[in-house]
């Protein structure tokens, strides 16, 4: 199975378009990876589809409010449970 990195990086790419080789833990969202608002709720919405089976989790709009990087993505999962 795919490692929670790896996850993570799949959606990132299938939702914003981006080169696999961009999207690193410390890409930003908006400065590295060119999203705009709507990429981004699109995202969570995906990180949530993406991870539902293994948690009951939503990315509430005050956590998405300190979403700005992958790895803030990753760090978010792990701490709902999610490896």
């Amino acid at each position: 199975m795919a490692d929670l990195f790896e996850r993570v990086r799949d959606v990132v790419v299938r939702q914003l378009k981006v080169d696999p080789a961009e999207v690193t833990p410390t890409a930003n969202f908006t400065e590295d990876l060119r999203a705009d608002s709507l990429d981004i709720v699109d995202l969570t919405i995906a990180i949530e589809e993406e991870f539902s089976s293994e948690a009951d989790f939503e990315i509430r709009d005050e956590d998405a409010e300190n979403i700005h990087t992958v790895q803030d993505i990753l760090d978010f999962l792990k701490a709902q449970g999610i490896s």
